[in-house]
């Protein structure tokens, strides 16, 4: 049973290895990406209330004053 394991230990760093091989040759060849243009649709007003309202529910939850007590 141990002689698995490590035989599995072995072949997922051999995966990994070949991944991040992979990887790192995908990153060299390819060309320079171009600059991203972020398209903000959400108005600044619903944006900020969004968070506060999050903040909210992320207190209450966390307090015990909204959900199962």
């Amino acid at each position: 049973m141990a002689r698995l394991i490590v035989f599995l230990m072995l072949f997922a760093a051999l995966a990994l290895a070949i991944a991040g091989a992979i990887t790192l040759v995908r990153t060299l060849a390819a060309p320079a990406p171009l600059p991203a243009v972020r398209e903000n649709k959400m108005p600044n007003a619903a944006r900020n209330l969004a968070y506060v309202l999050l903040l909210l529910l992320l207190a209450g939850l966390t307090s015990g004053w909204l959900g199962p007590a």
